[in-house]
């Protein structure tokens, strides 16, 4: 099998963690992040990824590997969700 070429979870994972670094982690559970990227030269033209903080572990929620490419508003990084009464 070969490798995935675009960002996987523990990338998303790592951008996530950099992004709360000046949060307490007692804050993260329940928060939600997303990636969002146009690969080429495989079969798919665009990739979905997000993950969520439930309790002291990462989940991957979402991967969608898509015929069509995202438009541009779709692509990178983003927090989804933060917990009411954080951050």
């Amino acid at each position: 099998m070969m490798p995935c070429d675009h960002t996987g979870p523990h990338e998303l994972m790592e951008m996530a963690e950099r992004h709360l670094a000046d949060i307490p982690r007692d804050q993260w559970p329940g928060r939600r992040f997303r990636f969002g990227e146009n690969v080429t030269g495989g079969t798919w033209a665009s990739v979905v990824l997000e993950v969520e903080r439930r309790g002291d572990q990462w989940v991957v929620v979402r991967l969608d590997r898509n015929a069509e490419p995202l438009t541009e508003p779709e692509l990178g990084f983003r927090e989804l969700a933060t917990p009411t009464g954080s951050g």
